[in-house]
């Protein structure tokens, strides 16, 4: 903050936001600063809630200073999103709307140290990953929380001490809530049992792992356009650059993508990280939080709201129909287009040095040189298909192996099969099939793929039809 700042403190009429505000008052003077109150009432608990507002403005006029009391409309919560969801959703979206209608420079708000480690406990929980472990931030977007290092039982002398008045929310005792049964039941049971500096513990760890997110977020920011582009509304993520960080990095560069993509929404759990990393190494499409979907192209993983599937890339992207031809002859030696993955598939003969194995491009695989004695053909996949993939005993329909591989149903006709004879001989761009692989002869088949030049597969899907 800077002297003259004007600020929003967002007060509810609870211990912590009232002593925020009594301090501030206390400050302003000296500080330089002008303040705006504003209290959400969320339109959940009738008269009590009523009764906040009343001790709110009250205050606010014992202070002289202005008020804004919004209310919200429970009756808009979207079908499936949780109370609490919704509720902190939309009340740092009103509070946006009164600062930006009071044109102050920051909204201030009243998270303390308890919920720093309550949150840390409650994020490990869920199942979050370093980002969650550091909890709540201290500054985010235009929010700043100036209590978060101190904690609860000061706030409270203070109040004691100063004749704060406040409001005990009810619904704060009630153990329906997770975040209630973690203050009144998981943290007191750790305290006596295991630790009884655990709040202490979690803080701290908070502040650490903030660290460490924000050091690896600088690798991040240094890489700058090379790892993330935008189109539209959609946030891409290099393919490359990710497989060149370090895991870390690479999660980091899907968190700031989908925060670029949801204007800095939520964060993605582990599970979701998790699924990206798969999705990026083998294609197809996974969901995510807010309504957005992310999927694969050949040089990025694309997050984009709207609904599932090449539709959100508008007409450029359909569903390939079902190909029953007799497919495309394949003769060694040459390119030959793959036109419903915009792509072309080349075999050719190899010796020697040229046989150059590498399980990290999926785009080029070593098989064994009678593959080149049968009739070569690219088709499409039909209903009833069967091959042996690579390091399995026995033989598996194609369409369970697109299902074990996350392939949407929409992108697998766009997947080219390598045909030796009536033999699926690689599943292009996936895998090969057992009975065809490489044993280290002198000779053996070199098979690749390419896509059309400067397709990078968001307007045609090539790259996610293979499932890359």
């Amino acid at each position: 903050m800077e002297h003259g700042d004007r600020l929003v403190v967002a007060v509810s009429g609870g211990v912590d936001s009232m002593v925020l505000l009594d301090v501030l008052v206390h400050l302003a003077p000296r500080l330089g600063l002008r303040l705006h109150v504003a209290h959400i009432h969320h339109g959940l608990r009738g008269r009590s809630a009523d009764r906040d507002a009343a001790l709110v403005a009250a205050e606010a006029a014992r202070y002289g200073l202005p008020l804004c009391v919004e209310r919200l409309e429970p009756a808009t919560r979207a079908q499936g999103t949780s109370v609490q969801v919704w509720a902190r959703s939309a009340r740092y979206a009103r509070l946006e709307a009164v600062r930006r209608r009071a044109r102050a420079a920051w909204i201030l708000t009243a998270h303390n140290r308890d919920d720093q480690a309550e949150t840390v406990l409650l994020n490990l929980l869920r199942g979050a990953g370093p980002r969650g472990l550091a909890g709540i931030p201290q500054a985010r977007g235009r929010i700043l929380r100036p209590l978060l290092g101190v904690w609860r039982a000061e706030v409270e002398r203070y109040a004691a001490a100063h004749g704060v008045r406040f409001r005990d929310d009810p619904s704060n005792r009630s153990v329906a809530y997770r975040r209630n049964r973690i203050r009144r039941q998981l943290m007191p049971m750790l305290a006596r049992d295991y630790n009884p500096r655990i709040a202490e513990v979690l803080a701290a760890l908070a502040e650490q792992s903030r660290e460490d997110d924000d050091a690896l977020m600088s690798q991040v920011a240094a890489l700058g356009g090379a790892a993330l582009r935008t189109r539209g509304r959609a946030v891409g993520v290099n393919r490359r650059a990710l497989s060149n960080a370090p895991p870390a990095v690479a999660r980091r560069m899907f968190q700031e993508a989908f925060r670029q993509a949801t204007a800095g929404g939520h964060g993605l759990t582990r599970r979701h990280l998790e699924a990206l990393a798969r999705l990026a190494d083998r294609g197809g499409e996974v969901p995510l939080p807010g309504g957005l979907w992310a999927t694969a192209s050949a040089q990025y993983v694309w997050i984009v709201p709207g609904e599932r599937g090449t539709r959100r890339f508008g007409a450029g992207v359909r569903p390939a129909r079902r190909d029953t031809g007799p497919g495309v002859a394949l003769p060694p030696g040459r390119w030959v287009r793959w036109a419903p993955g915009r792509c072309s598939v080349r075999v050719r003969r190899a010796t020697g040095g040229e046989i150059r194995l590498s399980r990290r491009d999926p785009y080029r695989e070593i098989l064994h040189a009678k593959v080149l004695d049968e009739p070569l053909r690219l088709r499409a996949w039909r209903a009833g298909d069967r091959f042996q993939p690579l390091g399995l005993r026995g033989r598996k329909k194609l369409q369970d192996f697109f299902v074990d591989a996350k392939v949407p149903r929409e992108a697998r006709p766009r997947v080219p099969l390598l045909l030796a004879g009536d033999r699926i001989a690689w599943v292009v761009g996936h895998r090969i099939a057992d009975e065809f692989r490489w044993r280290g002869e002198p000779t053996a088949c070199v098979a690749e793929v390419r896509f059309a030049e400067g397709c990078d597969g968001i307007s045609a899907g090539s790259d996610a039809a293979l499932g890359r």
